[in-house]
């Protein structure tokens, strides 16, 4: 489903698209002219929504410090859950159903590459559930200390970027600085486990295309309108653990911050 989704072409919206030019006001409104004929963007509502389609949209740690090795190589496929929320008026105006759900449902594809001297580098792709909205994005790690026994937490930097296509309405970048502190250990012989916790502040950039306040109707410029440019930044704490078994990897996630948060299940293999 996420690879046809990948190389599809848009054709029409879907429930969780944003439709951001019912985020108006103004007066002399109508039910056909809801915002009147000079509508006021409603800056507070937009700064809410780039923050919450920031949280999900944002990139995923989704492992602990050490590095995959000079010669590794992984594949990673996700599932996330983030809350939203969906009671505020703002939502229920600004997708294209406007009757949200409590939660957004993303997928998410991962590469990853080890390089020589503690560093990865990778590229990852998601998908909102449901709508038209893809994200891409790429990332760098560097661990100044990992399997190291006189100092035996890992720790490591890590810098991410995403960015959101598919809509004209909305436009998203996210970008993660994460500071990384991990313990890997055997279990049994046959299993490797790294539990992991992180700070992770994230920088969500957003911006609305030029926005009409009557679709459907004669275009009118008195009636469109452009929000003025949001950054919200988002404290964010991260408590995973990935187990290995074999080639075989699974990581449970949580992502945390004021008011939000987004659970998060990774399958992977190694090479």
């Amino acid at each position: 489903m996420f690879a046809v989704a990948l190389t599809a072409a848009p054709a029409f919206a879907l429930d969780n698209d944003p439709v951001l030019g019912r985020l108006c006001t103004g007066s002399g409104s109508t039910d056909a002219v809801p915002c009147g004929d000079a509508p006021v963007p409603d800056q507070a509502a937009f700064k809410s929504l780039v923050r919450e389609f920031g949280m999900a949209f944002a990139p995923r740690l989704l492992a602990p410090a050490e590095t995959a090795g000079i010669n590794g190589f992984q594949f990673d496929f996700a599932y996330s859950l983030t809350n939203i929320n969906q009671d505020e008026d703002y939502w229920k105006k600004a997708v294209k159903d406007e009757s949200p759900e409590p939660l957004l449902h993303t997928l998410h594809l991962g590469l990853t590459k080890g390089l020589p001297y503690s560093v990865d580098i990778g590229a990852t792709a998601t998908w909102l559930v449901d709508s038209e909205l893809f994200a891409f994005g790429g990332m760098v790690k560097f661990a100044p200390n990992e399997a190291i026994d006189a100092f035996p937490v890992d720790l490591a930097v890590r810098a991410a970027l995403n960015r959101m296509v598919g809509s004209s309405d909305l436009d998203l970048t996210t970008v993660s600085l994460d500071f990384i502190i991990s313990r890997s250990f055997g279990a049994g012989g046959v299993a490797n486990v790294a539990p992991y916790m992180a700070y992770e502040p994230v920088w969500a950039f957003g911006r609305s295309g030029v926005l009409d306040s009557t679709p459907g109707r004669a275009d009118d410029p008195a009636r469109s309108f452009v929000f003025a440019e949001e950054t919200e930044v988002l404290h964010r704490f991260v408590l995973g653990s990935r187990f290995i078994l074999g080639a075989a990897n699974f990581t449970p996630e949580i992502v945390l911050t004021k008011g939000l948060q987004s659970y998060t299940f990774k399958l992977g293999l190694d090479f």
